[in-house]
């Protein structure tokens, strides 16, 4: 494991993120469809849901990606739903649509929990994983449908970030990725292993290194995740990520 400073990332929540660079055009459907993914793959994509809502104080609506992990609970980085007080709900790959409410909110890490009272999508096993192949399994902002890339985590490393408030340093265990393309909208994305178990969750790109992700690791997860798995009282998701 090494130590890593990251001086240029973007935070990918949603369709409000200010884009330094002109990213690829995001495409509609997956690259590779559901029958020519590995079956553990094939199997858990549907875990994976789009997240929107509007956040009136800094009049945006938001969009991002989250998984199921427990039952009812969808896991997805704080900075998707900062601000957001109205219209929460994830949607399903087949289009059914969930109101959802925030029950865990952690903007030092930059992961919240939702709790969706009607969802009965099979939950993800969260766990660590060592670098090779995976797959991130988002809602890019502008996709039709879900959007299965595979990627590669290339190492663990030890990074320092300010939190999503720019208040203080943060020390996370994060992994870096390559060989896909990272857009709005994928924050809160699973990173899913062979074997279909959950290594980490995508937070961020490069600005400065074509397809290059980072996703925190499986250790900064569990925490809030279990913290959380029967929390059912909303929490302030306080104010926007600027």
């Amino acid at each position: 494991m090494r130590w890593l400073w990251w001086p240029i990332l973007l935070a990918l929540g949603g369709c409000s993120i200010m884009i330094p660079f002109s990213p690829r055009p995001i495409r509609a459907s997956a690259p590779a469809g559901a029958a020519a993914l590995p079956p553990e793959i094939a199997r858990v994509k549907q875990s994976a849901v789009r997240f929107s809502g509007q956040a009136p104080a800094c009049f945006k609506r938001i969009e991002g990606t989250g998984f199921v992990y427990a039952p009812q609970r969808v896991m997805t980085a704080a900075h998707v739903v900062a601000g957001v007080t109205r219209s929460a709900s994830v949607t399903t790959d087949d289009g059914d649509e969930y109101p959802a409410r925030v029950v865990a909110f952690d903007p030092i890490i930059d992961i919240a929990v939702l709790y969706v009272p009607d969802l009965s999508v099979p939950p993800l096993i969260i766990a660590d994983a060592p670098p090779g192949h995976a797959y991130v399994l988002a809602y890019p902002v502008g996709a039709e449908r879900e959007v299965v890339q595979p990627i590669k985590i290339d190492r663990d490393v030890q990074g320092v970030a300010p939190d999503l408030y720019e208040k203080r340093k943060v020390t996370k265990e994060v992994l870096e990725l390559s060989g896909a393309d990272i857009s709005p909208g994928s924050s809160g994305a699973p990173l899913v292993v062979p074997g279909g178990r959950v290594a980490g969750m995508v937070f961020a790109s490069s600005t400065d290194a074509p397809n290059r992700g980072y996703a925190l690791a499986a250790v900064e997860l569990l925490p809030i995740a279990n913290d959380a798995r029967d929390a059912t009282r909303p929490v302030s998701t306080q104010r926007c990520d600027e």
